[in-house]
């Protein structure tokens, strides 16, 4: 596009600060809180008890308010970043009390509002300091082609060096929108000090990139926005006024719906006669995917699941006329329109009484049932495992509710419960198997089978495993060491011990660590210590007990003759006996 630097004003309308003060109050709460030291004359009790006395100096710190304009002297303190002051209710003669400097935030002490305490003296340079900020944006119809331009604003608390306090309006960015094209405007850089880092500076002017990416995201409301100005505009028929209403739980993208509507004009009648929750989740979803919009051309988005090559908003969402007049009845959103579409795409037609069921099941990932099962029965059936799970639940005396993060039935637990039967071979075409009368029992039992068939399946490399660790055997000192040979045995080894080596079954049999176990003589089969053997530098990496505690001095002697053994060879003598040193035998258990 043309240059447009000179078409957008960078001074806020008229009536949008207090717009905006009325909006975001809840981001601009923060004042500000100056204080400065100062010499004033200690008239104490001893002074004026004795006429010839004379009042001595006393370093005090004078406190102002910016939001009700409240002054005071307040106690001088020493903090870890310099000089503060003492809250008078905290302040006693022999502790003092807690100190408070520049860049901590409290309530003020006199009309409650939350302040930003900052050294009178650090604003010398600058005049100002700004506690809290937020953002806004403002439509506007610029130029003789009629554009459409939304500015966005920056809006800044300042807290000036005398104490006051006002809004600012900084233009931060622009957009300028053709009936084709969109031209970015930006008022702000990137800028580095050696003080402060990387920060953000605003400029005086505009500048206008040729390659840009949309970088203001989400707003709630547009000053000036209305169905008039739009009617002026070279978008007339984009209804961004519409767009922009309040829905439940939407989040506003309006530079990505005008970039749209500019890519797709018949995307307005999916707004009005069509799904509009559906086009938000789907904007929401794009524009909140880092990864992809970071990367974004001119704010253009992608919405690949609407069919552009229809222009009636059913045949563009993949739907007919009575399913699109039950969608807007039940105010479909992103996850029951997938779960409809792709269930209608497998053959499976759900009704509304199925989308209301799903909608009481309240799973996100409903959808993950299309193609593994019959969709609406499944949700019927997780719905009827919940009444159970809600039935039997006892709590605890002191518990009267349900823990926040007990596990209850869901989609995920069901499909983890197909996926082991099919691996098992289980006839999922019987209602018994696919839908068990308890969900949890069904799902325990097919995790121990499946757990069996991992343990068979790993057995031959087990059997290799132990022939290839056996040279490594060894007794000494009441102790003797062997090298696990199945799963089963990791398994009771970590019930015993209450650590996790059963988890390491995979690595052990392929050889990628090795797994031990330390034994007493005395109790050969009673769980003790588990030694885990890097092979290739021949080093412990670990060595844990009962709860994974560290080892005794004892195991930790016998490990060190253990390990010292196999560095030198794991050498035996003729009988088969380990031999430590030169001349020393070991008795074998």
């Amino acid at each position: 596009m043309e240059d447009m630097r000179n078409l957008v004003p960078r001074q806020a309308p008229e009536g949008f600060l207090t717009w905006v003060s009325a909006i975001c109050q809840d981001e601009l709460d923060t004042h500000g809180f100056l204080y400065e030291q100062e010499w004033v004359e200690d008239w104490g009790l001893d002074v004026l008890m004795d006429e010839w006395a004379s009042p001595r100096k006393r370093k005090m710190v004078r406190v102002q308010c910016s939001c009700c304009g409240y002054q005071d002297l307040y106690h001088y303190g020493r903090g870890l970043r310099g000089y503060g002051f003492i809250l008078p209710e905290s302040f006693t003669e022999m502790e003092g009390g807690q100190v408070y400097e520049d860049g901590d935030a409290i309530l003020c002490p006199s009309c409650g509002c939350p302040v930003q305490i900052r050294r009178r003296a650090a604003l010398r340079q600058k005049g100002y300091f700004v506690p809290s900020e937020s953002r806004a944006m403002s439509a506007a119809v610029v130029g003789e082609d009629r554009l459409l331009a939304l500015t966005g604003w920056v809006i800044q608390r300042r807290v000036s060096y005398g104490g006051g306090e006002w809004l600012e309006a900084v233009a931060a960015e622009a957009y300028v929108f053709s009936p084709t094209d969109c031209a970015q405007l930006m008022g702000w850089v990137n800028a580095y000090s050696g003080n402060a880092g990387y920060f953000i500076q605003y400029t005086r002017e505009w500048r206008q990139p040729r390659e840009w990416r949309e970088r203001w995201g989400e707003a709630d409301e547009i000053f000036g926005l209305s169905e008039e100005l739009l009617a002026e505009s070279c978008l007339p028929h984009c209804k961004l006024d519409v767009y922009m209403e309040h829905r439940p739980g939407a989040y506003h993208f309006p530079v990505a719906w005008l970039r749209l509507y500019q890519a797709h004009p018949s995307v307005e009648s999916v707004l009005v006669h069509g799904l509009p929750r559906v086009l938000d989740d789907l904007l929401y979803s794009q524009c909140r995917q880092e990864d992809q919009w970071e990367k974004n051309k001119k704010g253009l988005p992608d919405l690949h699941e609407l069919d552009w090559s229809q222009t009636r908003p059913a045949q563009m969402l993949h739907l007919n006329r009575e399913e699109l007049r039950l969608a807007r009845d039940q105010d479909w959103g992103q996850l029951f329109w997938d779960l409809f579409r792709y269930s209608k795409a497998a053959g499976e037609l759900l009704t509304g009484e199925d989308i209301v069921n799903a909608f009481y099941l309240g799973d996100d990932h409903v959808g993950q049932l299309v193609g593994l099962g019959p969709v609406a029965k499944s949700i019927r059936y997780l719905l009827q495992q919940c009444g159970q799970w809600e039935d039997a639940y006892v709590p605890e005396p002191e518990d009267e509710d349900p823990p926040a993060d007990a596990e209850c039935p869901d989609v995920q637990i069901l499909t983890d419960y197909w996926d082991m039967a099919q691996r098992l071979g289980w006839d999922l075409s019987n209602d018994r198997v696919r839908f068990p009368h308890d969900l949890f029992a069904a799902h325990d039992e097919a995790a121990v089978q499946v757990s069996f068939l991992k343990e068979k399946g790993l057995a031959p490399s087990f059997r290799v495993r132990r022939m290839q660790l056996r040279k490594y055997v060894f007794a000494a000192d009441g102790f003797f060491i062997r090298p696990a040979a199945s799963q089963k045995e990791l398994t009771d080894e970590g019930n015993a011990l209450h650590h996790c080596v059963s988890s390491y079954g995979k690595n052990h049999a392929s050889g990628k660590t090795a797994i031990f176990f330390i034994r007493r003589k005395r109790a050969p089969k009673e769980s003790y210590y588990t030694l885990e053997l890097d092979e290739k530098k021949l080093e412990v990496r670990q060595n844990r007990g009962l709860r994974n505690c560290p080892r005794t001095p004892e195991v930790q002697a016998f490990e060190e003759l253990w390990i010292r053994w196999v560095r030198a060879g794991a050498p035996r003598d003729g009988s088969g006996k380990p031999v430590i040193d030169v001349g020393r035998e070991v008795i074998v258990a």
